[in-house]
């Protein structure tokens, strides 16, 4: 039987650290067999997917709970195709909630766990360590910060850097951008970014909507340009900004870097403004019940993750009912008045970019991988 690697991603930022990772391995490894959960990233990496993270972008306790079957149905599936194929091992990617549960059921059958990418232990509290201790064979973190815990717990775990590290750049230069964007260069913008998520994007893009059109209304001659993303249909996006809004698909890194300042959903596209050295602020609605159960269970008081790095809080976080167009509009106001605070935030945001290590992280984690399933066949 070929050799195979069981990964697990279950939304979209794993599933662009899974698809970088796998990249690495079919190059060192090409005739290894890789299957799994994932997403469009992973796909291209030459990864088997048995379910598309399309299925599963279940955003709140309540969404969750409405699915349950459905997520049973998912757990079943990934186990038949393993008992099947017999992988050498396991990679986990973050997305606790399901895959903690399944490393249980790989646990039990002897396969051997990596978790690339550790679940946010440090935000819900460190008695999660424990549980992944006793599951999870090696970890493979992305923060130094998140190393030092998990080695204090008497863990295997590495750290080799951030994976944006390697793919967190503008596709053009800023004269091809804007004539891509059809404006001219001098146009100044705020690049909006709601998040990968239905559900985000529904609470979320009309915030930023009602922003941008009320600093338009105090005389700032500011448009915004949306990041949309594949797996969300434009006639969404359309349905909330209208024709008004530049829509501007799977150009992430483009539009940050030539905005004049990113208003980002909560998750990594806060780091990536950070390596790209643009300013930001974070913005972040849930359901009420999700936000109530959250607050209970969030031990830190920052959750952007560039704030998180920092060790103190950079940029704005505009979170649940502190989320709304009067209060950020007041902010970006503020922002582009003072000379101070723009040149502190960007002097902060670097300080960010040189903790998340240096180039390279996927091609070692894949190394490790292949070194671990080496170790454990012998």
């Amino acid at each position: 039987m070929k050799q195979s690697i069981l990964i697990i991603a279950g939304e979209a930022s794993g599933d662009n650290a899974g698809g970088l990772l796998c990249e690495e391995i079919k190059k060192l490894q090409p005739d290894l067999e890789l299957f799994g959960l994932g997403g469009d990233r992973m796909t291209q990496a030459g990864v088997n997917l048995l379910y598309h993270i399309n299925r599963l972008a279940f955003l709140g306790f309540w969404e969750v709970v409405r699915h349950i079957p459905f997520i049973r149905s998912v757990e079943r599936d990934l186990l038949l195709a393993t008992d099947n194929r017999k992988p050498a091992l396991a990679i986990l990617i973050d997305y606790p909630g399901f895959n903690l549960r399944f490393a249980r059921k790989l646990k039990a059958r002897g396969i051997p766990i990596i978790y690339y990418v550790s679940p946010q232990v440090w935000a819900w509290g460190r008695k999660r360590i424990g549980k992944i201790k006793s599951l999870v064979d090696k970890m493979i973190v992305v923060f130094e910060f998140e190393k030092e815990l998990y080695s204090r717990e008497g863990m295997e775990v590495e750290w080799h850097g951030h994976p944006l590290l390697d793919i967190a750049g503008p596709m053009m230069d800023r004269a091809e951008f804007f004539r891509k964007a059809g404006l001219p260069e001098s146009r100044n913008f705020i690049g909006l970014f709601p998040g990968s998520r239905l559900q985000e994007v529904a609470r979320i893009l009309p915030v930023m909507r009602d922003t941008v059109m009320a600093i338009r209304s105090s005389g700032m001659d500011l448009i915004g340009i949306v990041g949309s993303v594949s797996g969300i249909e434009d006639s969404v996006y359309r349905e909330i900004t209208g024709n008004n809004f530049p829509l501007m698909k799977n150009m992430t890194y483009d539009i940050m870097a030539n905005a004049d300042l990113n208003l980002v959903a909560s998750g990594t596209a806060t780091l990536e403004c950070a390596i790209l050295g643009k300013p930001l602020f974070v913005l972040y609605k849930t359901s009420p019940l999700t936000y109530v159960i959250a607050k209970i269970l969030i031990k830190i008081s920052n959750i952007a993750l560039v704030n998180v790095v920092a060790g103190k809080r950079i940029v704005p976080e505009f979170i649940q009912s502190r989320c709304g167009a009067d209060n950020i509009a007041a902010e970006i106001s503020d922002y582009f008045s003072n000379e101070g605070y723009r040149v502190k935030m960007s002097a902060d945001l670097e300080n960010v970019h040189s903790k998340l290590g240096e180039a390279g992280a996927s091609r070692k984690a894949a190394e490790s991988v292949l070194k671990m399933m080496f170790d454990a066949k012998n």
